[in-house]
């Protein structure tokens, strides 16, 4: 949907682009000179059928349509573009004669928003086109204020995943879901070795682009189910759906290597610099009445394992308490 314009295009309601659908080319000429008037950029068409994809291609202000079309029924046509989704909020404006008070009725139960008796006053016409242009354009400014206030209390500002808020909610409907069967739901939780070194000697920009490149990296090596999310400073939650501590765990590791094994080219600073993550892995307990805040207690446990044991590791919550990731791998391969 097109946002519109901000600014005096918004206020004056002109400069719009019109969607004329008119089958008779001397009406249709006359209209286009007189919208012309207002800045207004007037596509026309004369076959009714075209309409709706012609709207489907691009984005249109508003939709000045004849209500006595010779080759098609404009109720008709009404209809059809009122039952599309994304055209609903595109205000139809109708021309009609003053013997058509009935046809005008069914007309804007049908959705349409306005009309133009002919003939036609030039200004009549083009006030009632500012009226119909401005509601649209501000309509669109809330919608899309509302679609960033929603994404901005869901997702993290930087680095573009979601936040400890959305990641709450998600994990806790996804454990409320599993909760009294077999299914397998792991987190990893994982933080940035020594990340304050790295704001403390280069600065917080070089900061921000390490976490960047990091997230980055991570995103790459889970899959597409799996969700991200930025817990708190450089701290970062991936939630696995159907996966055992196992096979977690070996995704951890995989993790960590993609990070470990390249050095991090930082624009603000022109260097590669080294770094390094540890990370907790955990696996659900539905049986042991696991929550969202025990099951991520135990990832950031063992996370503060892998730091305490000399960082750039996985320890993950095992049957018989912490272990080392590779440990875990060994394990389950002898147990397979």
């Amino acid at each position: 949907m097109l946002d519109g314009p901000s600014g005096p295009q918004a206020e004056t309601g002109t400069d719009a682009r019109i969607l004329v659908i008119e089958d008779k080319e001397f009406y249709a000429a006359q209209l286009s000179e007189m919208l012309s008037a207002d800045g207004h950029e007037a596509t026309v068409i004369h076959r009714p059928e075209d309409a709706v994809e012609t709207l489907g291609k691009d984005d249109f202000d508003m939709i000045i349509l004849e209500l006595r079309l010779e080759q098609g029924d404009a109720l008709r046509l009404c209809a059809q573009i009122r039952s599309v989704d994304t055209l609903r909020h595109v205000p139809i404006l109708l021309l009609a004669e003053d013997v058509d008070t009935e046809r005008l009725a069914r007309a804007m139960d049908l959705g349409c928003n306005d009309y133009v008796v002919r003939p036609i006053d030039q200004n009549e016409l083009l006030a009632r086109c500012r009226t119909q242009v401005r509601r649209r354009r501000y309509q669109a400014r809330l919608r899309d204020n509302y679609e960033r206030s929603f994404e901005m209390a869901l997702t993290d500002g930087l680095t573009g995943l979601y936040n400890r808020r959305y990641l709450e909610a998600h994990l806790s409907g996804l454990i409320e879901r599993i909760a009294g069967g077999r299914r397998h739901l792991s987190v990893i939780m994982l933080d940035i070795d020594h990340f304050k070194n790295i704001n403390d000697t280069y600065g917080h920009a070089t900061g921000d682009e390490v976490l960047q490149e990091m997230c980055a990296r991570v995103m790459k090596g889970v899959r597409s189910f799996d969700t991200v999310a930025r817990y708190g400073g450089e701290e970062f939650v991936v939630v696995m759906p159907e996966t055992d501590l196992s096979v977690a765990t070996v995704v951890a590791e995989r993790l960590r290597h993609a990070v470990a094994a390249q050095p991090f080219t930082v624009i603000t600073t022109d260097r590669k610099l080294d770094i390094t993550m540890s990370l907790g892995v955990a696996e659900v307990d539905v049986i042991g009445g696991d929550t969202t805040r025990s099951l991520i207690n135990r990832a950031d446990e063992a996370l503060y394992a892998a730091k305490a044991a000399g960082r750039n590791r996985v320890k993950c919550w095992a049957d018989d308490g912490l272990v080392d990731g590779l440990a875990q791998q060994a394990a389950a391969n002898g147990k397979s």
